[in-house]
């Protein structure tokens, strides 16, 4: 438990921390007080650290062992991961960014030292904190009462030439670093998977550099029984996004809407729809920071080991496809 006023974070992947994690900051500033920010390309780290008027610089363990902060706020590209590893090595809590490493390998080895330590973990699956994600998950009840699970994620991406994002190298192509919100959420009703099966094509980029799958089909079959299908693209017209979860209940359908944050009830003769009252990202933030202090992290919803279920179901749908055959979970 800590007894000071304010936690000392420092932030590292400036390039990664989006401006609304900026705001959620700058928000909760009676709580936490950035000491530290880091990049590799040092030039973001000082842009970062002009907004909150501290140190900046481009190697995460230097940073950690000059400043020793009481926590870090990790979000990297997924291949980027690894050097938590290091940085556990002094005791400080930790908030990662979703996916939590592109390698299973990777993120197990930061797993056993995030649970050797003891720190206080959480990771960036925001949605889950949404009131509405409460409210439907309180109505539903348990996976029982689920019949089955449709989750899509269409998005009109527009990345530079040569970013990181469009490299299955780096990212682990979007199932992994994106559609992973909605397998999580699924989870989150659902429970754990027992086996999945995955086609993840390239048929709609044009660009002979890009290797990520642009047109995905997923089925996944759940211990509890339930049944989900994800379907997925990021090169959809600018007309057509749409990012939800639909889940059909006994006497209840429910749109969970998370980027929109907002859900809508269809019961029988009414629907409902419900906006969120709270913002997710500062919600995450504000619970992760409190369990900082207060040693108690009973209300984190999304603790390092339950990312690392989500990431190892992405990565099981990603070996699906290149066996072409149903991956059975363990």
């Amino acid at each position: 438990m800590l007894h000071m006023s304010k936690v000392t974070l420092v932030l590292i992947g400036c390039g990664g921390i989006s401006n609304l994690h900026a705001r959620s900051l700058e928000a909760l500033r009676e709580t936490v007080k950035v000491v530290g920010c880091v990049d590799i390309v040092k030039e973001r780290a000082e842009d970062f650290a002009k907004r909150f008027g501290c140190a900046a610089y481009a190697d995460p363990v230097e940073a950690v062992e000059k400043l020793r902060p009481d926590a870090v706020l990790i979000a990297v590209p997924p291949n980027a991961h690894g050097f938590e590893e290091a940085i556990l090595d002094y005791n400080v809590h930790i908030f990662v960014e979703k996916p939590v490493a592109r390698d299973l390998d990777v993120a197990k080895r930061i797993l056993s030292k995030i649970e050797a330590s003891g720190v206080i973990n959480s990771v960036g699956y925001m949605w889950r904190y949404l009131d509405v994600v409460r409210q439907a998950k309180t109505e539903i009840g348990s996976a029982e009462r689920i019949g089955m699970i449709y989750g899509q994620y269409v998005w009109s991406a527009s990345f530079p030439p040569g970013h990181w994002w469009l490299r299955k190298s780096a990212s682990g192509g979007q199932i992994i670093e994106q559609v992973t919100h909605s397998f999580d959420l699924i989870r989150y009703f659902a429970g754990e998977a027992s086996s999945v099966y995955a086609r993840l094509e390239r048929r709609l980029s044009e660009d002979p550099n890009i290797d990520i799958e642009d047109s995905s089909v997923i089925s996944i079959r759940f211990k509890s029984g339930v049944p989900a299908t994800v379907i997925a693209t990021w090169k959809s017209t600018n007309t057509m996004q749409d990012t939800f979860v639909r889940i059909f209940a006994r006497g209840l359908v429910v749109d969970l809407v998370g980027h929109q944050r907002k859900a809508i009830f269809y019961r029988n003769n009414r629907v409902e729809e419900v906006k969120s009252a709270v913002d997710p990202y500062l919600e995450e933030l504000k619970v992760f920071l409190d369990a900082v202090k207060t040693g108690d992290s009973s209300k984190i919803l999304s603790p390092y080991r339950d990312a690392y279920k989500t990431l190892e179901l992405t990565i099981l749908a990603n070996k699906s496809h290149e066996r072409g055959e149903v991956v059975f979970c363990e």
